[in-house]
């Protein structure tokens, strides 16, 4: 949706526009086999009218969206309503493995229908009670609640699976092998949230060039090449800037070199720029075989000797 907005994007040049209305899809399974046998009183519960029919079993719906605060993914209450009154009876089970805010286990109860939800964020549960009036101990007499706490097990997944008639195998292999959590800066699904920057510390200097965070991320620095006669210097360098700082990254438009290293510029957390120190104080030679954003920067740190490699024109 637009929020209000008549024009969104990058107006009026090219590429970054936003599409004013967007659309969200709905996947309709259906189980093979007979339907269970529905009693007569059931069936009549649950009639839905002849405009409810013709507006539901439609391909298109608009309805105005909900406020997202309580929630990063909040959806409007008429949303579930309709597909429980379209696919359940008076009764039924409703399951929503993606809890949230509740607003599903909200319009089952007010559907007469049951319902079964998976939360994995404990923050959200008081949410979650508060729109369902789990709190209010006065109404809803006639509704049961139950929070239940799943206890972990001790279940040997890839065992299960390797037992499994089938299994489904990737074609497409990704040569990234970093893993998404590493670099997420904070997450609302998880409630792994983090500072406003995402900071880190400096596990292991393996090179002037190249760095272990404590998260085992291996990164690589922007425009810094390895001079070998000041190796030993660099890494001394980096030991007293490094020791006890939380530092933090920034990208540039090529992410990954050819090794799959991931390439940043590394800030300490007061904002101390650790790639230009370490060219300002000729610790490094300048990586001048590649383009990045702050390589005409890099090279005016740089001596005027030492700006251009042998043999190219000064």
């Amino acid at each position: 949706t637009t929020g209000g907005a008549t024009i969104m994007g990058s107006f009026p040049y090219p590429r970054n526009g936003i599409i004013k209305l967007d659309y969200e899809f709905i996947l309709i399974f259906k189980k093979l086999g007979v339907s269970p046998f529905v009693p007569k009183e059931i069936k009549e519960a649950s009639k839905m009218s002849k405009d409810e029919w013709n507006q539901y079993f439609n391909g298109h719906w608009n309805f105005n969206g909900a406020k997202q605060d309580k929630h990063l993914a909040m959806f409007p209450e008429e949303l579930p309503k309709r597909l429980i009154k379209m696919f359940s009876f008076v009764g039924d089970n409703v399951l929503d493995p993606f809890l949230g805010s509740g607003t599903t286990t909200l319009a089952a109860k007010n559907l007469n229908r049951n319902s079964i939800g998976y939360e994995i964020n404990n923050n959200y549960l008081p949410t979650i009670k508060e729109k369902i009036g789990a709190t209010k101990d006065d109404l809803f007499k006639n509704v049961a609640f139950e929070f239940i706490d799943q206890k972990q097990h001790n279940i040997n997944y890839a065992k299960d699976i390797s037992e499994l008639p089938y299994i489904f195998k990737d074609t497409i292999k990704f040569d990234r092998k970093i893993d998404p959590k590493k670099l997420q800066f904070g997450s609302k699904i998880d409630s792994t949230e983090n500072e406003a920057i995402d900071t880190y510390s400096v596990k292991e200097i393996i090179s002037p060039e190249k760095l272990l965070l404590n998260n085992d991320l291996l990164v690589k620095l922007i425009g810094v090449k390895v001079n070998k006669g000041k190796i030993d210097d660099a890494i001394k360098f980096l030991q007293a800037k490094l020791k006890n700082q939380r530092v933090f990254m920034r990208f540039d438009s090529l992410k990954y070199d050819q090794e799959n290293n991931l390439l940043c510029y590394l800030y300490l957390k007061n904002k101390t720029f650790i790639n230009a120190h370490l060219i300002k104080n000729q610790l490094v030679d300048v990586d001048n075989g590649s383009d990045y954003k702050y390589k005409i920067k890099f090279l005016n740190l740089t001596p005027k000797e030492n700006k251009f490699p042998t043999g190219q024109a000064k």
